[in-house]
């Protein structure tokens, strides 16, 4: 099979469109990428490669730009000087390029796949979730004092990005344990929601607490009276001092009305504290199991796939309808009517097709018997 190599027009037409910084030496990279596409098409004439149908050439170009920037990058004028002039360093370097294209790409050991991007179950809900993005990032200040609504908003929706991504490629039971982590956020978030700035000011406080509890302050007696601050404060509450860590982590709760009247029916805890108080204790059997999966036990290793896709796939989007009524309360405060009509007129094409959507799969997981323990 011949392979076919970009001239050198194309090449730096290439390199231009990929914005590629100019200490690059273009004559290096270009002479890597021929020697690296000779040998693939050495190696398919011989026959040893009968599963090479085509050879990408851009990926080609890719790797022997890595390559040499990764080896170039940390190098002097005169020790890059040296290597561009050494033929055995751009003939060891086309090797390596050759052998993890063909690696990666013929010989590449792929999961069987369940989902795939283009079709809407994740298409769909993928340019909903980039659309919320979009706006989300105009917000995000990463100054907790101000945005930490929008900072916890931004990072649910890359988690849901990253799920849609592991399903998109066959890793059914990572993404149902990114998937946790999403279920995590949207508890904290509907409850910083629900109570606004007095739960605000109490859950930075404990971030406060982690800080020093992890790094310590910028001074000892800072650092102290911190620590005296949370002493006390789990003095209030009859804790031990093996409970500290829980203390930092979960005692913003317990300024939260609920708690405040029957504390003995709330733990510090995720389970019986911030889910339960989210209203979503229906979830504690599934972040139960994804604990199993992140725990490694049998379960991890002998999964039934058909269930850990749709069962991630549902849990996704029920975690994401819940976090768009928290965008939406948070961005029709914050932009102009022309805005929130734009918002509101993509809403009323998607939205409907992601609650069609969620029924169809529903439907099909109804059929698909659960994993025995």
């Amino acid at each position: 099979m011949r392979v076919i190599t970009l001239d050198r027009i194309q090449f730096d037409h290439l390199l231009n469109l990929l914005k590629v910084e100019e200490k690059i030496n273009r004559d290096i990279v270009y002479q890597i990428y021929k020697e690296a596409s000779s040998t693939v098409e050495t190696i398919s004439e011989t026959n040893l490669l009968t599963r090479l149908t085509a050879v990408n050439p851009i990926e080609l170009v890719l790797y022997s730009l890595g390559e040499y920037h990764y080896i170039t990058n940390t190098k002097n004028a005169d020790e890059i000087d040296k290597i561009n002039h050494n033929k055995q360093f751009i003939d060891s370097v086309a090797t390596m390029v050759a052998d993890k294209y063909l690696s990666l790409t013929a010989f590449r050991v792929s999961n069987t796949k369940l989902g795939n991007k283009y079709l809407p179950p994740m298409s769909s809900i993928k340019v909903y979730i980039n659309f919320i993005l979009n706006i989300l990032n105009s917000y995000q200040k990463n100054d907790p004092k101000s945005t930490l609504i929008t900072d916890l908003l931004l990072k649910s929706s890359n988690i849901s990005n990253c799920v849609l991504d592991l399903l998109a490629n066959g890793y059914e039971t990572e993404a149902f344990s990114s998937w946790r982590t999403l279920h995590e956020c949207e508890c904290t978030l509907i409850l910083l929601d629900k109570y606004g700035d007095k739960l605000l000011e109490k859950y930075l406080r404990h971030m406060e607490y982690a800080f020093a509890f992890k790094n310590g302050l910028e001074t000892k007696e800072a650092t102290d009276a911190i620590f005296d601050e949370i002493k006390a404060e789990m003095k209030k509450h009859n804790l031990k001092s093996k409970d500290m860590k829980k203390m930092i982590e979960y005692g913003w709760i317990y300024h939260i009305p609920e708690v405040i009247e029957h504390e003995e029916e709330y733990r510090l805890n995720f389970r019986d504290g911030v889910e339960k108080l989210a209203g979503l204790s229906q979830y504690a059997s599934r972040y139960e199991l994804s604990s199993e999966i992140i725990h490694s036990t049998p379960l991890l290793i002998y999964s039934n796939k058909n269930y850990f896709y749709y069962l991630t796939l549902l849990s996704l989007y029920e975690s994401f309808f819940r976090l768009e009524k928290i965008f939406v309360s948070l961005f029709s405060k914050r932009v102009n009517q022309e805005q929130m009509k734009r918002y509101q007129n993509f809403r009323s094409v998607y939205f409907a097709q992601l609650v069609s959507i969620y029924n169809r799969e529903l439907s099909i997981f109804s059929h698909i018997k659960k994993p025995k323990k």
